[in-house]
């Protein structure tokens, strides 16, 4: 019976912490594997990992544990240095034929590409139209990216955020956000797009205007690549330590609003 007691004591206090969380909070960190991690992309429901590619010779795309850094595997780009933005789909969905799969932009040749998610070799490609010298991010209405309908690219100069077609690249859309931009992290739970690029605030910006509609801060500065799934936003920072901050996400029924301070909640160093 003591240890029943206990156990429920316990399975109380952890709704309790989860009730009290905030967006904003920040849940865990831990070391990039590398320098300047500047593109994150998360696996499926549950966040069991995520691929970062650090801009950083040799640069590599690792797979690495979503809560504490710790890498399972990586492979060297085959955009290399000129790699820009990761987001993961499955499923097909958008015209794609049914898979999983690994997406990853090329400034030099300004093509998005589709790839193997374990070794990045390519599937097929389209062009950005556009300065691909952003950020991706697959708009689906399922963790992890599942069966997606279009795809969000970004540039910095100019600064703009596209919605385009999975098959051909096609330009549906454009707007231009008032905030700096890199990455891009589909939200689909609050229908926002995350993003950033100076100072120390990620921002939650309009799918159709680039608005901002919320904004909170983070204990690093130069934010620049941002991926999200089961009500969790995972930021890169290019400064210091060159860290990822895993960040309470959840639900805020249409209405985002900025964390009181983005809190710590636990540190892996």
């Amino acid at each position: 019976m003591k240890r029943l007691i206990i156990f429920i004591v316990a399975l109380l206090v952890l709704s309790a912490g989860a009730a009290f969380a905030r967006i904003g909070d920040v849940v865990a960190s831990f070391p990039a594997p590398a320098n300047y991690p500047i593109a994150l992309a998360v696996h499926g429901n549950y966040a069991s990992y995520l691929w970062v590619f650090c801009n950083t010779s040799p640069y590599r795309v690792y797979r690495v544990a979503g809560r504490t850094g710790s890498v399972f595997s990586s492979f060297v780009s085959p955009q290399g240095r000129y790699t820009r933005g990761l987001t993961y789909s499955w499923g097909g969905g958008g015209g794609l034929p049914t898979g999983s799969y690994l997406w990853m932009g090329n400034y030099s040749t300004d093509r998005i590409y589709r790839c193997h998610y374990n070794n990045g070799s390519v599937h097929a490609s389209i062009p950005a139209n556009h300065d691909m010298y952003g950020g991706l991010a697959v708009m689906a209405l399922i963790d992890g990216g599942g069966k997606p309908s279009y795809m969000f690219s970004s540039d910095t100069s100019p600064r703009y955020i596209y919605r385009q077609s999975l098959t051909n690249g096609s330009i549906y859309a454009s707007f231009a956000p008032s905030p700096a931009i890199y990455d891009l992290a589909w939200d689909w739970r609050n229908y926002v797009i995350w993003t950033g690029n100076a100072g120390n605030r990620v921002y939650a910006l309009h799918r159709t205007t680039g608005s901002v509609v919320g904004s909170f801060p983070i204990p690093a500065n130069n934010p620049r690549a941002f991926a999200y799934t089961s009500q969790y936003l995972w930021v890169g920072t290019t400064t210091g330590s060159h860290r990822i901050w895993m960040i309470h996400c959840p639900f805020q029924w249409n209405a985002i609003e900025p964390s009181s301070v983005g809190r710590v909640k636990a540190l892996f160093r």
